[in-house]
């Protein structure tokens, strides 16, 4: 059977609108924040790192990976890290080069993941003292 171009692109068309709504239903159960971590410099060494925050509600499933390098303490230190103050863990800083860690909460693993909305703030401290921070969008 021969189609020609133009039907050929209208039955793609058709194709597409129906599609769409299913892609658009998939993706919008899914809920995907981000940032990139930052603060000032330590001992001349200056952090960086990310977090990312990922749930599909619909399969019960979240997490949260915050992950931290060029953090300049001593090997073997423990930062906590928080979203909208609440503690969700300590990193432990490993040994140069790295100079960092870090730390992820998987409701697949058994761990509780808190309900994280964009706009909240990441916040990596060595005891009262901010070190990184980021908003997740």
């Amino acid at each position: 059977m021969i189609i020609s171009t133009t039907r050929r692109n209208s039955l793609f068309a058709t194709a597409l609108l129906f599609a769409m709504p299913l892609m658009m239903v998939a993706k919008g159960n899914e809920t995907r924040l981000r940032t990139a971590l930052s603060g000032g410099a330590i001992a001349g060494l200056t952090p960086s790192g990310h977090a990312e925050f990922r749930a599909i509600p619909s399969q019960g499933r979240a997490r949260i990976t915050v992950e931290v390098e060029d953090v300049n303490l001593a090997a073997g230190t423990k930062v906590d890290v928080f979203v909208d103050g609440t503690q969700l863990g300590t990193i432990t800083i490993s040994a140069a080069p790295v100079r960092g860690g870090e730390l992820e909460l998987n409701t697949q693993d058994g761990q509780a993941v808190p309900d994280i909305k964009a706009g909240a703030v990441v916040l990596v401290r060595n005891g009262a003292t901010a070190i990184l921070s980021g908003v997740l969008n």
